[in-house]
């Protein structure tokens, strides 16, 4: 989903000053939050470890820098970019208490307007950012710009059919409270106090950060699997993995995967979630999947992940963000 040329300024100056009020995430621990799913998602994302460790990364959003932080502390040279002032100091603060911020350069930079060279970076990763932008397909451009040929480029974003329900709860309400993010939150966390202890568990966070990046966002835009794989395809970026799995087969693998455990760790609040991993990682000892060290995931058929993405919907919040990793191939 693009705006309207004219109304993208106002739109990331919107988004912008709501973080700034509000700096996300939040997380008291961020390295914990990160460790819980980063070694699983990088092997569902057919990313080797030689291949996120001692490299050049360009993080695009990185928030209060708990990714950031995560690659850093992998011996890697990490340029940091966000346009939220306040979110990349206490990015420097969190990189500076771990001593980590002789390996990170934060910039206050877009996505959307990059002057960084072409073909400079190993790794270029986004988590979370680009539905927030008023364009996020240029910023996915830019991206793939920016990556050096045989380097890896990894998107996450809202899940189409995921948020389906939140989507509506935004619209109920966006019509009581209007244009103010303070109201919408405390609609939110009024009207949908279940959803809103859900967010927090996830999030290990007792503060309102997380409201207000699901109730109050000035805008963002939800994206199918198709649709980021049509984007990976038009670029020259040759499909690695997904994290989820897209398809059944690739679920079960990971379900054998010790890095799962850890994962399971971010299922509190979700039972459906926690029930359909239990029965995963059942499922897999029986059929007799082994944790091999790296595995080729193919491009998932059609099929697949339309019935991937219909499971994702019965686990509601908790699967509303999905991740491609691709290969520059030119």
């Amino acid at each position: 989903m693009t705006v309207q040329s004219e109304g993208m300024d106002d739109v990331q100056r919107k988004v912008v000053a709501m973080y700034e009020r509000h700096p996300f995430p939040a997380y008291t621990d961020k390295f914990r939050k990160a460790s819980e799913e980063m070694f699983l998602k990088m092997r569902l994302l057919g990313v080797k470890e030689e291949e996120y460790t001692r490299k050049k990364i360009l993080d695009c959003g990185c928030g209060t820098g708990e990714f950031t932080c995560w690659y850093a502390s992998r011996g890697n040279d990490v340029t940091a970019i966000d346009l939220s002032g306040p979110s990349i100091e206490q990015a420097r603060e969190y990189a500076a208490k771990y001593g980590l911020d002789d390996k990170i350069e934060f910039r206050q930079h877009s996505v959307l307007e990059m002057d960084l060279p072409e073909d400079s970076f190993d790794l270029v990763y986004s988590y979370g950012v680009l539905h927030h932008t008023p364009d996020p397909y240029r910023g996915f451009q830019n991206m793939v710009r920016v990556c050096k040929p045989g380097g890896i480029v990894i998107v996450s974003v809202y899940n189409l059919y995921s948020r389906l329900v939140l989507r509506e709860k935004q619209r109920l309400i966006n019509a009581l409270a209007g244009d103010d993010i303070e109201k919408r939150m405390k609609w939110g966390r009024r009207l949908f106090p279940i959803t809103s202890r859900k967010l927090k568990l996830r999030a290990h966070d007792d503060s309102d950060a997380i409201l207000y990046d699901q109730f109050a966002i000035p805008h963002e835009s939800l994206h199918t699997v198709g649709e980021i794989l049509g984007w990976y395809e038009a670029n020259g970026l040759a499909y690695l993995g997904a994290f989820g799995p897209l398809r059944i087969r690739d679920h079960l693998y990971a379900a054998s995967l010790p890095e799962f455990e850890r994962l399971e760790t971010t299922f509190d609040g979700y039972p459906l979630a926690r029930v359909a991993s239990g029965s995963l990682r059942r499922l897999s000892r029986w059929l007799g999947f082994r944790p091999e060290n790296h595995v080729t995931f193919p491009r998932p058929s059609t099929l697949s992940r339309g019935l991937v993405q219909a499971a994702w919907c019965l686990m509601g919040l908790r699967f509303s963000c999905f991740s491609i990793a691709g290969r520059k191939i030119r």
